[in-house]
């Protein structure tokens, strides 16, 4: 065989230093922003930041505080813990290079539940995707594969499965026991170990096993609790047009400096160069970081004028996709832009992720509700109802079809358990 060389050309993106600073930046909320900035402030010459009148006190070391020289203002920001979109969305860039599967992929990441599970249909998926439900097969093999093992399972056996497989732990055995886990619930230890050729005790041996593994994967990227703090944005009504203004109250202010003449000092002069080309770099990706902002929430805003003016009820369905789409940004992009953002609305102090929801049937876009309108639906159902006689799953399942949407029991079940309400049983025993 003959062996050759030849150029070859290939487009690729490539992460560089800038860039991942500039999404850093925008990640940042404006007291993240504010100790950044003055800390850069303190080292750069030419860069001058004034704080805000109001802001809070600023983390040990920044900006006059007590100043520790182990303080890095970044690598603290950089330990919080992306969203589980974030991180899936980050993987996916890549893992997956053809735009089709790419778009494919992050229909997958757009359906992922909290846990990390994915409980709607593949079929649905690969609708929305507009490929073929081979394609989504590849696709979600691949996505199984992500980091942490058991992302992307359909149920709870996939999810062992998957991690039981990073682990090397996948037998035969271990996957007729994760198959016939309701056995191990039902007490029927001996039929099991019937099933998987083994005895009652080599099944508690892999019972054991089982217990170290994570059930729901994807809660380790469940946001914490929003700090009590200025929010980044506010909307108000301005006749009749919504407005969305930066909160400039609690964002500081760059402006670029001359530095001391250098004289002839050739390694001073271009030291005050870089230090003048990085404040203005500073400056482009903090305007950059606004705009960005105002852009996004602008567009929620417009999509979700019922939202604002009638409550949770009139959510439209509304995906990070349908808005990096409209606004021509990765839908990572959008994702670290709303990201632990608040704004201050008519109804109160909220996250812009409030503003999201998605379709209560997958592939019908904003045509049909959204989950968190039904979810607030089944909420008012409950509250509205005679607390001597609870409703029952079903009966709250037969006034929301009165009300022009049918929801199954189950479904009913699922919401009730989101806000946290308990059985109607429960209910009856705490009424008396």
């Amino acid at each position: 065989m003959e062996m050759m060389l030849a150029p070859r050309q290939t487009q690729g993106l490539a992460m560089t230093a800038k860039m991942q600073a500039a999404l850093r930046i925008l990640q940042m909320n404006n007291l993240d922003l504010t100790a950044y900035l003055a800390t850069e402030a303190q080292e750069n010459p030419c860069l001058d930041v004034k704080l805000p009148d109001d802001a809070p006190p600023l983390p040990t070391g920044v900006a006059g505080g007590a100043r520790e020289s182990d303080f890095d203002a970044v690598a603290a920001l950089a330990a919080d813990k992306p969203s589980l979109y974030v991180h899936v969305a980050d993987q996916i860039d890549i893992a997956f290079k053809s735009p089709t599967l790419q778009r494919t992929a992050l229909a997958f990441a757009e359906v992922l539940e909290p846990t990390g599970w994915m409980i709607t249909p593949l079929e649905t998926v690969a609708a929305t995707a507009r490929v073929p439900v081979s394609v989504a097969e590849a696709v979600l093999a691949r996505l199984q594969g992500f980091e942490p093992a058991g992302l992307f399972a359909r149920n709870l056996a996939e999810c062992l499965k998957l991690q039981a497989q990073e682990k090397d732990l996948l037998t035969w055995e271990l996957s007729v026991i994760l198959d016939n886990l309701s056995m191990v619930a039902e007490g029927r230890i001996a039929e099991l170990a019937d099933l998987c050729d083994g005895t009652p005790q080599d099944v508690r041996n892999a019972l054991v096993a089982i217990r170290g593994f994570d059930p729901k994967p994807g809660i380790a990227f469940s946001a914490s609790e929003t700090p009590i703090m200025p929010p980044d944005l506010r909307v108000f009504r301005r006749g009749d047009d919504w407005v969305v203004e930066l909160n400039r109250s609690n964002l500081p202010e760059i402006r670029i400096t001359e530095a001391p003449d250098t004289g002839n000092d050739a390694a001073a002069r271009a030291y005050i160069n870089r230090a003048r080309s990085k404040a203005r770099w500073l400056s482009r990706a903090v305007e950059k970081r606004q705009s960005t902002l105002l852009a996004a929430a602008g567009c929620l805003v417009r999509r979700q004028v019922a939202y604002l003016e009638q409550g949770t009820r009139h959510l439209r369905p509304l995906t990070t996709e349908d808005l990096a789409e409209e606004l021509s940004l990765h839908p990572s992009t959008i994702s670290r832009t709303v990201a632990h953002r608040m704004i201050e609305t008519p109804r109160g102090t909220v996250p812009l992720r409030a503003f999201f929801s998605r379709a209560f049937t997958p592939g019908t876009g904003d045509a049909g509700p959204s989950q968190d309108a039904l979810i607030a639906l089944v909420g008012d159902i409950v509250a509205g109802e005679d607390a001597s006689r609870p409703l029952s799953d079903s009966a709250i399942a037969k006034l929301a079809k009165e009300k022009g949407t049918p929801l199954a029991r189950r479904t009913v079940a699922k919401y009730r358990d989101i806000l946290g309400i308990p059985a109607s049983y429960e209910r009856r025993r705490t009424a008396a």
